[in-house]
């Protein structure tokens, strides 16, 4: 759940995001890159963001930290920051060669600052 002080209204709001990373294979999953993404917030309002990533996997957890800065919409011009964790099982089937990774969905936090 998302509280905003700013915005009481804001209570939560749906991510949405296109990652560059070109050359991915099951043996890069793990890496860097860049973002183009959208937050659509309960209100209808959105946030664009252009954020960095990097992504470890450890285990079988797959681990993304976002960080960048709000370029447009509600709350422009805020840094950002997120981490999020998900479940690294379709990745580590596809490094041992047994399958492929059509996405992968992660849950965490973003604060905007």
């Amino acid at each position: 759940m998302h509280t905003s002080l700013a915005v009481p209204a804001i209570i939560s709001g749906t991510f949405f995001g296109t990652f560059h990373d070109p050359n991915r294979s099951c043996l890069t999953l793990a890496g860097s890159g860049t973002s183009t993404s959208t937050i659509t917030w309960n209100t209808g309002q959105t946030s664009t963001l252009a954020l960095n990533f990097n992504t470890t996997i450890v285990g079988a957890v797959y681990t993304l930290i976002l960080t960048g800065t709000v370029t447009g919409g509600l709350f422009a011009g805020d840094s950002v920051l997120s981490n999020q964790t998900g479940p690294a099982t379709d990745v580590l089937l596809c490094t041992a060669g047994l399958g492929t990774v059509a996405s992968i969905y992660t849950a965490g936090t973003i604060t905007f600052t």
